[in-house]
């Protein structure tokens, strides 16, 4: 009987409930309007800094007239993320305006923004650990050896360690401990394994990527070198 009496009182005062809920939601939308329009000033004053930085790193990584931009625009309707729409735009050359960086940057390119950016975010965040999986690809010579500088610098820079998967001598060259990555077959599966390396072979296999299968003492000179 109590059952029936709530359902009953219920319907009776539906119009006052929607009313009720009606200016909750109102409430709810204009608090989330003021919160959405203060990250969005907020994305905005950091995406300058940002920019700054992004070029000022790809300019050490050989793109001296690198133009790196936040594009922020206002969605139409909010999200859980705000109002915001944001595109990262790019240009290498002066005389080409910048777009979005998914349609005109090459995998050099991308590679090196990639790295730029996460040099940038690892000085504010605590990270103990950070994994470069080919962040290398398209790049080679003194590039490559800036990019190594830049990740031995963020190990250095928070007593952060930095794993880095590479094929490039210039880059491994840098890391401070080398494992070897192998794979192997059997009847059923392939198995990976993870080897460390000594001294004379980490010289080996710098060699290895230096020249090829085959060492000679002319690649195993330059891989010490390196």
């Amino acid at each position: 009987m109590l059952e029936l009496q709530e359902k009953l009182s219920s319907i009776e005062h539906s119009e006052e409930r929607i009313e009720t809920l009606e200016e909750e939601l109102k409430k709810a939308f204009e608090c989330a309007q003021l919160q959405a329009e203060s990250l969005s000033k907020i994305r905005k004053e950091a995406a300058r800094h940002i920019e700054d930085e992004v070029q000022h790193t790809l300019a050490s990584l050989g793109m001296p007239n690198v133009c790196f931009q936040v594009e922020i625009k206002d969605k139409d309707r909010l999200t859980s993320t705000g109002k915001d729409s944001i595109t990262f735009t790019f240009s290498a050359n002066k005389s080409v305006s910048p777009k979005p960086i998914s349609q005109v940057a090459s995998g050099g390119e991308i590679a090196r923004v990639m790295l730029a950016i996460k040099a940038m975010t690892s000085q504010k965040t605590q990270l103990p650990t950070i994994i470069f999986d080919e962040i290398d690809t398209g790049v080679s010579g003194s590039i490559a050896e800036s990019m190594a500088l830049i990740m031995g610098n963020m190990c250095k820079a928070e007593n952060r360690q930095v794993i880095t998967i590479t094929h490039l001598p210039q880059i491994a060259a840098c890391g401070e401990h080398h494992y070897k990555i192998q794979k192997t077959d059997n009847d059923e599966s392939t198995v990976s394994t993870v080897v460390p390396l000594s001294e004379e072979e980490r010289v080996d296999e710098i060699a290895r990527l230096l020249g090829g299968i085959n060492i000679t003492e002319t690649t195993r000179e330059s891989a010490k070198e390196l």
